[in-house]
């Protein structure tokens, strides 16, 4: 099944004012700590994900049956993907809030497992 849409739609809601989520977003050094990590995505309550980070700048993602990888860094205080095929390799950053091993952000819903 193609989940393009559905993560272009994500990428979409990137643009949203980090005022909707509460709290503070979280900073560069917290969102460098999330690699490595292995976490449940829900991608706009439509798509559920399981993404690994590795401190490298790589990213693993599986949904749906189909396996993608690409790339992530940090860029002020939002986190950027690139996935190769799921979105072209085009760049995706968004602010993440929360704490905990559960976060928010950009239509994503994230929890470390």
């Amino acid at each position: 099944m193609n989940i393009r849409k559905p993560l272009l739609a994500a990428a979409a809601v990137c643009l949203l004012s980090p005022a909707a989520f509460g709290g503070e977003a979280l900073s560069p050094t917290e969102l460098r700590k999330l690699a490595p990590g292995r976490y449940a995505v829900n991608v706009m309550g439509l798509v559920n994900m399981t993404v690994s980070m590795r401190p490298n700048g790589v990213i693993f993602g599986t949904a749906k049956g189909e396996k993608d990888s690409g790339s992530w860094h940090v860029q002020g205080q939002k986190l950027c993907i690139a996935w190769n095929k799921w979105n072209r390799g085009k760049t995706s950053c968004a602010s993440l809030f929360g704490g905990d091993g559960a976060y928010q952000g950009g239509g994503l819903s994230i929890r470390r497992i």
